[in-house]
C-alpha cells in the first residue's frame, strides 16, 4: 500500500481539486494497471459520495477475474480486460502459464523482463483517447497509471483527453535503475503543460520506484494544495 501517495489523493478529493465532468458526462477516474481490483474498489468506495465512477484495466485474466469479484459490490466500479498503449486495436503477449497463477499483486506483465512479453498468451490494447472519445459520455478528472514501464505509450495515446479533460495524472516511474523511460514520462508530461510532484516513498522494484502525481499548470487551486502538503508533510519520527 503506497500510503504517501493515496493521503495525497484523498486530500485532493476532500479539497474539490478533481476537474467537473463535462455537461451531459460522467466522470471518471481511470486505474491502469489495476493487479487485482484492490485500489479501484478503495478508489470507488472513496469516490462514491463525489458521484464519480472507476474504470479499472487489467491485461492478465487472473487479476481480471478477482477484479470482477470486488466490482460486483461496487456499482461505480467497472472492470475491462484492456491494457494502455498508443495504438488502438493492437496486441499485446505474455507467457500463457501466467493465467494458470492466482490472482497478486506480483502477478503482472513488465516492460523490463523480456520474458513478461512473449508467449502465446495475448491482451487488447486500446488508448485513453478511444475510451474517452467525445461520443463516450466521459469526463476523464484522474489518471492512475500503474503500467510497469508502458506509462510512456499510454500518455502518447492520451494527447486529446490529457488536453480537453485536464485531469490529475499520477505514473509510475524509476529515475535511476531507468532513467530513459523516467525522462520520456516527465517530458510527455512537460509537454502536456503538467507540473510534477514527486512522492518520497518506494513503490515495488527496483528500490528507486517512485510516483508523481501531475497538476495542471493553469490550476491555482491544485497548486496550493499540493504545495501545502509537501511543505507539512510529516517526517519520519526519530529512532
Amino acid at each position: 500500500m503506497e500510503y504517501k501517495l493515496w493521503a495525497l489523493l484523498l486530500l485532493i478529493f476532500d479539497r474539490d481539486g478533481l476537474r467537473r465532468p463535462r455537461p451531459g458526462t460522467r466522470g471518471y477516474v481511470l486505474d491502469a494497471g489495476a493487479h487485482d481490483g484492490s485500489t479501484a474498489a478503495m478508489l470507488a468506495t472513496a469516490l462514491r459520495r463525489l458521484n464519480l465512477r472507476v474504470l479499472a484495466l487489467e491485461p492478465l485474466v487472473q487479476n481480471v477475474r478477482a477484479a470482477e469479484g470486488r466490482a460486483q459490490r461496487l456499482p461505480n466500479l467497472e472492470v475491462k480486460h484492456l491494457a494502455l498503449g498508443d495504438v488502438h486495436g493492437s496486441t499485446g503477449f505474455y507467457p500463457a502459464e501466467y493465467d494458470m497463477q492466482k490472482s497478486n499483486g506480483l502477478l503482472q506483465i513488465a516492460r523490463w523482463r523480456d520474458k513478461d512479453n512473449q508467449g502465446s498468451g495475448t491482451y487488447p490494447i486500446t488508448t485513453v483517447d478511444t475510451l474517452f472519445a467525445v461520443n463516450r459520455g466521459r469526463t476523464l478528472v484522474l489518471a492512475h497509471l500503474d503500467l510497469e514501464g508502458h506509462e510512456a505509450e499510454a500518455l502518447r495515446g492520451a494527447n486529446r483527453t490529457l488536453w480537453r479533460d485536464r485531469p490529475v495524472v499520477t505514473v509510475e516511474t524509476f529515475p535511476i535503475s531507468m532513467p530513459k523511460w523516467h525522462a520520456e514520462v516527465m517530458a510527455l508530461l512537460e509537454a502536456l503543460n503538467y507540473e510534477m510532484y514527486t512522492v518520497d516513498e518506494k513503490v515495488g522494484w527496483p528500490p528507486d520506484g517512485r510516483n508523481h502525481v501531475g497538476i495542471p499548470r493553469e490550476d491555482q487551486h491544485l497548486r496550493f494544495v499540493l504545495d501545502n502538503f509537501f511543505r507539512f508533510e510529516p517526517r519520519r519520527k526519530p529512532a
